[in-house]
């Protein structure tokens, strides 16, 4: 997802469909930790998403995706208030 998050990284322009802009809190900050969870875990095609996002659950444990999932919603502008 780049650097920043936005999308925008040096392998996105060969990619279709494109890396979502984590940075967008229009979008992200409607997703839930369970459907960030999900997707990271068992990556995007367990959500429907792109099967281009691979499944991370058998190299990150739960801690590990929570860390991840906290740094997402750092990117999130506006940023991310838990609810």
């Amino acid at each position: 997802h780049g650097p920043t998050g936005k999308g925008d990284g040096p392998s996105a322009v060969a990619l279709n469909p494109k890396p979502a802009n984590h940075a967008d809190g229009k979008l992200m900050n409607k997703l839930t930790n369970e459907y960030l969870t999900k997707v990271i875990k068992n990556g995007g095609a367990s959500v429907g998403k792109s099967p281009l996002m691979p499944p991370w659950g058998g190299s990150l444990n739960d801690g590990q995706i929570r860390d991840v999932i906290a740094f997402i919603r750092s990117l999130a502008v506006p940023p991310y208030t838990a609810k």
